[in-house]
């Protein structure tokens, strides 16, 4: 009786697998776009300080601003960033939202990717997954899902039915829903409301289970030993230290980064240079966009069973484009300074002013870096200022030598 439960659970799974690659094939294609420099003319974008997009959307688009207010019926991808962004009354083939506070009303969508530190799933369907993550996450009754769902926060309550898995890692979780298939939940408090219905298995790490009077559990309940990690619980932990890795090696190797960069591939520091300088906003929003799209990418990948290898290869991607985006950044400080002092708009053409100034651009990033608070905002401003330019003019420019 229990393998016949067990199939049946796995059974709903298998059918929304394909939507997931479908969504991860989508989100790389658009990483390969965007570092390609290709904009193609159906792709539009609007960035400012606050954004209303109406019912006008037929293509995939992207949206930064302090407020964006989404109400648009679309056939393609939208992607969408800002302080607070409300969605409301909404149709899109792909949904990918980041930002401070989130709120989701009367959308339809084939699935939904969001980042933010509150995160409210109010009422609409998603016909088939749904990840999410931030501070604070509420999937409420009035959100219907078609697939499975993936959510990590600090505090996360699940009121809607997932018909197929469920993967919940944060620090306290209530689930009060149906689940069709497994529900995989770590926490450090794990609370099952009186209406949850759980069709497979309960896999749980936490050291406080609360299973109210009325929750059903069909499949076993067992305790996830201290090794039996998830790939996204692998991945969130792995993350934190890759983190600090890569900030100390920044500013260990940063001024080196900048010297060798420019000496080895000065056509790029230049166009991308010339990029920020004249198109700073569009730089900053590309790049952002790429920022928010990599991540979701290497989740949604190690969130599968075969695609651990091809989240690695992206993650190290990444990681090299990385200290080159900020390298891009100390070129154009560098060159900046020298238009301030020398009063000279040409490019320098001796080796000694083309390797001067971007190290002083670097020992600028350096400096500002080691103040509190504005020194991280340095630091995040140089990676996306960078990042927009490498990702929309490097393929050309090193192919230009």
């Amino acid at each position: 009786m229990t393998g016949t439960m067990e199939s049946a659970a796995v059974r709903p799974a298998r059918r929304h697998r394909g939507g997931a690659r479908r969504l991860v094939l989508g989100a790389l294609a658009l990483l390969i776009t965007l570092s390609a420099g290709a904009l193609h003319s159906q792709i539009t974008g609007e960035i400012g300080d606050e954004l209303d997009v109406g019912p006008r959307l037929p293509d995939m688009s992207f949206f930064s601003a302090e407020d964006v207010n989404l109400q648009v019926k679309s056939s393609d991808d939208v992607f969408a960033a800002g302080a607070r962004v409300r969605v409301d009354g909404t149709s899109a083939d792909h949904l990918v939202v980041a930002g401070g506070e989130i709120s989701l009303r009367r959308v339809a969508l084939e699935d939904l990717l969001a980042a933010g530190g509150e995160v409210a799933l109010l009422d609409g369907a998603v016909a088939d997954d749904v990840v999410a993550t931030g501070g604070t996450i509420r999937i409420e009754r009035a959100f219907r899902i078609g697939g499975s769902a993936v959510v990590a926060g600090g505090e996360v309550r699940i009121d809607a039915p997932v018909p197929a898995d469920l993967r919940v890692a944060a620090g306290e979780i209530r689930l009060d829903s149906a689940v069709g298939g497994d529900a995989r939940l770590s926490g450090e408090k794990v609370t099952l409301g009186p209406h949850a219905r759980i069709g497979g298995n309960l896999l749980y790490r936490t050291d406080n289970l609360v299973i109210e009077p009325g929750a059903v559990i069909t499949g076993d309940r067992r305790m996830l030993p201290p090794g039996e990690n998830s790939a996204l619980e692998i991945w969130g932990r792995g993350a934190g230290e890759l983190s600090g890795m890569l900030a100390l090696a920044a500013l260990a190797g940063f001024t080196l980064l900048v010297l060798a960069i420019a000496a080895a591939v000065p056509g790029l520091m230049r166009t991308t240079t010339e990029f920020i300088r004249t198109r700073p906003l569009r730089s900053a929003g590309i790049g952002i966009l790429v920022a928010l799209v990599a991540p979701f990418v290497i989740v949604l990948l190690f969130a599968s069973v075969v695609g651990v290898p091809l989240a690695l290869l992206v993650a190290a991607i990444c990681l090299a484009i990385t200290p080159v985006a900020v390298a891009a950044s100390a070129h154009f400080i560098g060159m900046e300074e020298r238009r301030l002092a020398t009063r000279a708009d040409t490019p320098p053409t001796g080796w000694g002013a083309r390797l001067l100034w971007p190290v002083l651009g670097a020992a600028t990033i350096l400096l500002v870096g080691m103040i509190p608070v504005i020194g991280f905002l340095a630091w995040v401003l140089a990676l996306l200022f960078g990042l927009g330019a490498v990702a929309s003019c490097g393929g050309k420019a090193l192919a230009a030598g």
